[in-house]
């Protein structure tokens, strides 16, 4: 059986080299993310075509997140500085002498008594004075001020609409490019992924919508936020720069909670293995932090600057890797209770792992559209589950799911042309025992069957 929970990696100028991102696979890469805060459609285009070379290389399916930048506030350009301590910086709206801002709602929100933080929280400042124009900030600790790097207010949102009209330009590229997830910043409501999956629809794409919890009406709204979703990110680096840092465990205890009792699956992101940008091994607590994700239900964990930007993109994976592997023995996951909302489609899936576990059998499904392997894995089967699936669009949906093994891909069948399929790729032999199962229309699961081979 293969590790159950997902690694995924984020390229950039330090891995979306070919041979670089054929490392990042073998080392244990499930999944590739594409952040759209930074570079041009050029070079998303090349490593997505990278990205689908690869898939035909080592015979692998790898789902791509294209992440929208959202509504969001950045440094503009300038020459990295260091700060101190103590040290005072000047951020103004045009730039001239000081840290250019440029956003009308900076200046709008920001107060005198503000703590002012740089890059998901890395670099925090208090607000000494402020004018219409200019913003003088006290350094709270030592850190390099970056170009493009975000700024946030603690315990402030900005009012900006989502999706943006960068994001807008960015997804049309995504739609056209096939990518199978997208990931929506900054959510705050329902209402935000809706608008995401009413512009998808109307691009003609059927890419699944995560939305990155980060704000503080996000945290707030996470229950109908999940509902509306199809997958959840725990965006750790900017929670951590809107709320007291001793929160985050609890915070993302209640995001992982709240995205699994809906069935969605929940990804684990920023600062894993931070250490990991400059030395080839984590520290002992970012091992523990990675352990302690996958134990907490996590369906994937997600590594950000350590592959995009880090010295150590390979290492990172194979260590993330490595730690999901480990945290899985002897583990059996929690088996969240279903919402209200759950359909009687989620308690098929749940009769047929229950069904699966009490006879030691192995589950084979057929997903159209890959929402009977999501369904399946919400009860998380402790026994194998193998997925068959029409094309290779919704099996790079399902590889993300945790638990799901795509198992190839099969034009429309029957269960018993399942369970033929099973034995022909030698995925059960004579005496196995196999709970076979799918759908009779699309977005349905219930059919099922169990033969004995």
């Amino acid at each position: 059986m293969s590790r159950r929970a997902r690694v995924l990696a984020t390229l950039g100028p330090a891995s979306d080299a070919p041979d670089v991102m054929e490392a990042v696979a073998a080392a244990g890469a499930d999944g590739f993310r594409l952040n759209f805060s930074h570079g041009t459609h050029e070079q998303k285009a090349a490593e997505i075509t990278g990205i689908r070379a690869l898939e035909e290389k080592l015979g692998r399916h790898f789902p791509i997140m294209g992440d929208l930048q959202g509504p969001t506030v950045r440094l503009g350009d300038f020459q990295p500085i260091q700060v101190s301590r103590g040290s005072k910086v000047t951020l103004t709206r045009n730039g001239g002498s000081g840290i250019p801002v440029p956003s009308d709602e900076f200046f709008r929100l920001v107060e005198v008594g503000d703590e002012v933080t740089f890059e998901g929280g890395r670099i925090a400042a208090r607000v000494l004075e402020r004018s219409g124009e200019a913003v003088v900030l006290e350094a709270l600790v030592e850190g390099t001020l970056a170009p493009r790097k975000t700024v946030a207010i603690r315990g402030k949102e900005y009012d900006l609409p989502s999706p943006t009209e960068k994001d807008m330009l960015d997804l049309k590229f995504m739609v056209e490019q096939g990518l199978e997830y997208v990931a929506l910043s900054f959510v705050r409501s329902r209402e935000d992924v809706r608008r995401l999956r009413e512009a998808l629809s109307e691009l003609g794409s059927d890419a699944w919508v995560i939305a990155k919890v980060e704000t503080i009406p996000g945290v707030e709204n996470v229950d109908s936020v999940a509902e509306e979703s199809d997958a959840v990110l725990v965006a750790r680096g900017d929670l951590g720069a809107k709320f007291p840092l001793e929160d985050m465990p609890f915070i993302q205890t209640r995001i992982i909670d709240a995205a699994r009792a809906r069935g969605r699956p929940v990804i684990v992101a920023t600062q894993l293995l931070d250490s990991m940008m400059e030395n080839p091994i984590p520290t002992r607590s970012e091992v523990v932090d990675v352990f302690t994700a996958v134990r907490d239900g996590a369906d994937a964990v997600l590594l950000t600057g350590e592959t995009a930007a880090g010295r150590h993109p390979v290492e990172s994976v194979e260590w993330a890797s490595r730690i999901v592997a480990r945290a899985e023995e002897g583990y059996t996951p929690r088996r969240m209770a279903m919402d209200g909302g759950a359909s009687i489609y989620d308690a098929f899936a749940l009769g047929v792992v229950e069904l699966a576990e009490s006879m030691g059998a192995k589950i084979v499904a057929y997903s159209r559209s890959g929402n009977t392997a999501r369904r399946i894995a919400r009860h998380r089967p402790s026994v194998d589950a193998y997925v068959f699936t029409p094309d290779a669009r919704t099996a790079r949906k399902i590889s993300l799911i945790w638990g799901m093994i795509p198992a190839g891909i099969l034009g429309a069948t029957d269960l018993e042309g399942l369970a033929s399929e099973a034995v022909r790729r030698g995925l059960a032999k004579e005496g196995d025992r196999l709970v076979l199962v799918r759908g009779a229309q699309k977005d349905t699961t219930d059919m099922l069957r169990v033969k004995v081979l």
